[in-house]
């Protein structure tokens, strides 16, 4: 996920978020009650044969409980912006490594409940052929029916039909919108009118999937209009980039008028560096950067 670090939650941390996803996708009824739902554990540390230590990481589990407090079953998400054939064998690594942890936490083996995990496809392609394990492997036919299969779950965001993502509750749909407008090279921002709850995750989730660091740049500007209770959208995001892109152009085109005039004055007055700069009204301490740009122009 690799940004991960920067932001205080990830979008899918949040029980509405989660829940949502799981609901819509999976069950397709309300199933899951967010009130329910605890963040798990996303690191697990295991040991091959020889004995190594490893630590593997997946990017949401959350902890499905009773009124009691008492686990009744696990359910994780991974996000992928590329396919992956070997995600059968991730997948049952990450739920292997899961009911490892149920039996070192519990030795008498009681109430071992279940895990379920779910892969979510943000790229612009279909997932391909690999959704289990019999997929990878060549196995002769005579062994087939000995070699157990493992099946994984794949949503293509990006192919979701209309009826589906609008039938999301949370910021999930903003997300499921933005990535299908995508792919159909549709304007992915200026349309997509859904509310967000969660404005700074959000950008922050489309910088790590699209790989492009505006949405995150313009978080803060989004965060404060949320906390002057102005709705923020994924227009407003659209919005926030362009005007920031325009502040950035405006600032540059400044910058540029200085240098142009710095370099002016050196070459046809011939004044020096200090004095050029005092002549346009550069401060003293943006000296070593004027004379940096004059040595690479």
């Amino acid at each position: 996920m690799g940004k991960k670090d920067h932001v205080e939650k990830l979008l899918e941390d949040y029980n509405d978020v989660f829940a949502d996803i799981y609901n819509v996708l999976l069950f397709r009824k309300p199933y899951l009650k967010e009130d329910l739902l605890h963040l798990g554990p996303t690191e697990s540390i295991y040991k091959d044969d020889s004995d190594k230590t490893y630590e593997q990481r997946r990017d949401v589990l959350k902890f499905y409980q009773n009124k009691v407090n008492l686990v009744i079953s696990s359910f994780g998400i991974e996000n992928q912006s590329a396919y992956d054939k070997n995600m059968p064998i991730r997948i049952m690594s990450y739920d292997a490594s899961t009911y490892k942890q149920q039996i070192n936490n519990n030795p008498k083996n009681q109430n071992i409940y279940p895990v379920i995990t779910i892969v979510l496809n943000f790229s612009g392609e279909r997932w391909g052929e690999s959704t289990d394990l019999h997929s990878l492997l060549k196995i002769p036919e005579e062994l087939k029916p000995y070699v157990k299969n493992y099946e994984i779950t794949v949503f293509d965001i990006a192919f979701l039909d209309d009826e589906v993502i609008n039938s999301f509750t949370s910021d999930f749909k903003a997300i499921a919108r933005f990535f299908k407008d995508k792919r159909l090279s549709k304007n992915a921002l200026d349309d997509n009118t859904v509310e967000l709850k969660y404005p700074a995750a959000v950008a922050e989730f489309l910088t790590v999937f699209t790989k492009d660091n505006r949405y995150a740049d313009v978080s803060d500007i989004i965060m404060r209009s949320q906390k002057k209770g102005e709705c923020v959208t994924m227009c407003n995001i659209a919005q926030a980039i362009e005007e920031k892109g325009i502040k950035q152009g405006v600032e540059q085109g400044i910058e540029k008028g200085k240098f142009d005039a710095v370099k002016n004055i050196i070459n046809n007055l011939n004044l020096s560096l200090e004095d050029a700069l005092k002549a346009v009204g550069i401060p003293d301490n943006e000296k070593a950067k004027y004379a940096a740009m004059l040595q690479t122009k």
